[in-house]
């Protein structure tokens, strides 16, 4: 049986934590706190972020997060081999 997958609508941050969206309406989150570069960058850096097909890269810290682990730390999913049950494919413009 394959894996129900999901697609990241939107990536956002605040303050304390980024967020991703699916477009089926999951929405997860991870504390910055939880990791020691994004904790102890500017929210400069924080906002400089830059989305791949498996997660969201902070080129400025060299910091890298999955979509998947960050559903699966919330519930919303299962770990896979491949780490693609959540992803994002940049939108085409017409």
């Amino acid at each position: 049986m394959t894996p129900l997958k999901h697609q990241i609508k939107k990536v956002w941050v605040d303050d304390t934590a980024v967020y991703a969206e699916t477009y089926d309406g999951l929405k997860a989150s991870y504390a910055f706190s939880m990791w020691k570069r994004l904790a102890n960058a500017t929210q400069k850096q924080r906002e400089a972020f830059t989305l791949s097909y498996s997660g969201i890269h902070w080129p400025d810290i060299d910091e890298d997060l999955s979509f998947e682990g960050m559903f699966a730390s919330c519930g919303l999913c299962s770990l896979t081999a491949n780490e693609d049950s959540v992803t994002y494919c940049a939108q085409r413009k017409s």
